[in-house]
């Protein structure tokens, strides 16, 4: 009996796309995974499909809005696909059981530029809001992008997301209330780390200027000695990257650290005591978020530290993780780690460390699996 063709699709790099590389390691033992995306060394080079991303230049940019704007979303969707979106003709002609569509930009191309008539959009995060702090985005985009959601949502097979307050948003706007599959981490099977003279804590992540880091090193100044932070950053906005490194050149008590491999973040958090993520609300997605790094925190054995952002919030108060502030002010965070002592910091990683099989991606992996049998 011939295996099935399933596609995933995404606009990334899917080498260091965490939710991608689980969803080919989730199917890849039952189903001919074949994926398409901007690079991806996972899968042979015969089932890859290059994607090739193009940023819009500043004319192409204005003509995008322009018809944006005008209304005339059917033209500016084939302008997008034709430009930015360009793929590979390597299999042009693979008729797939299943395409798996990541993210809205992909929602598109699996319907018209590939031979299927099953599909399985997965919303890392909740479109019409993604960007929605950014004026260009406000004005321009989220119009679009409602409008495609309510043309493509009633053609899709299935729905996924990462979080149940996310998930009801769609259910609200659009109707359909998609299959929670959240970021968990793969289950790693590591110890907690002994907490030293120090009580050592790390943030890694992107260095986005709306994620405001800057407060994180602000909380840090008005640490107690016993404290340490570091930054793991990757330097996605340059500018914004070289004014959190001249912030922490007058703050002894912060250091920004080489990012490691993905593949290695795991076993690299697990010799650090806390991990750190305090994410203000610049759009609904940052309200809502329960990221990647926050399962890789409970898979490190890390004790986790959050703001009042609800989702982490649940977890953290659940299972015991940690503790999560009411602002996003650096003295309350300040104070309230201040108020840590080493005996509680390591009660919260133990409880990581009890907590960290029921938390990995396994449920995960049967919930997606279970939806794409259903749908092929």
């Amino acid at each position: 009996m011939d295996r099935k063709k399933i596609l995933i699709i995404s606009a990334t790099n899917q080498d260091s796309d965490p939710r991608v590389l689980r969803q080919i390691e989730f199917l890849k033992d039952d189903f001919d995974v074949y994926c398409c995306g901007v690079s991806n060394s996972i899968v042979s080079p015969d089932r890859f499909i290059r994607l090739n991303y193009h940023q819009s230049n500043v004319i192409s940019k204005m003509i995008i809005g322009v018809l944006k704007l005008s209304g005339f979303y059917e033209t500016a969707e084939n302008y997008v696909l034709n430009t930015r979106l360009k793929t590979d003709t390597v299999h042009s002609k693979t008729e797939f059981d299943l395409i798996i569509a990541n993210d809205f930009d992909t929602l598109a191309m699996s319907f018209k530029k590939f031979g299927t008539k099953k599909t399985l959009a997965d919303f890392h995060e909740y479109a019409p809001s993604e960007f929605e702090d950014k004026l260009y985005w406000k004005f321009v985009n989220k119009k679009f992008v409602i409008h495609q959601c309510k043309k493509y949502f009633p053609k899709l097979d299935e729905i996924t997301t990462v979080c149940e307050s996310i998930a009801s948003e769609y259910e609200s706007e659009f109707g359909r209330k998609p299959v929670v599959i959240t970021n968990a981490a793969g289950y790693n099977e590591i110890e907690p780390s002994p907490i030293g003279d120090k009580i050592k804590i790390i943030h890694h992540g992107a260095a986005i200027s709306s994620r405001k880091i800057e407060l994180m090193i602000e909380t840090a100044r008005l640490l107690d000695d016993r404290f340490l932070l570091d930054l793991m950053l990757i330097p996605n906005e340059i500018n914004y990257y070289e004014k959190l490194k001249r912030m922490i050149s007058v703050n002894d008590k912060v250091k920004i650290i080489n990012p490691v491999a993905y593949k290695d973040i795991i076993t690299f958090s697990g010799s650090y005591d806390i991990g750190l993520f305090i994410l203000p609300y610049a759009n609904l997605n940052y309200r809502y978020a329960l990221p990647n790094k926050f399962f890789e925190y409970i898979q490190s054995r890390l004790a986790i530290i959050t703001g009042p952002s609800p989702e982490m919030s649940k977890y953290i108060d659940e299972y015991g993780l940690g503790i999560h502030t009411d602002s996003f002010e650096p003295a309350e965070i300040a104070g309230k780690i201040n108020d840590l002592t080493k005996e509680k910091v390591e009660a919260f990683k133990k409880n990581c460390h009890l907590n960290a099989r029921q938390l990995s991606s396994e449920k995960s992996k049967n919930i997606l699996i279970n939806l794409v049998n259903k749908i092929i």
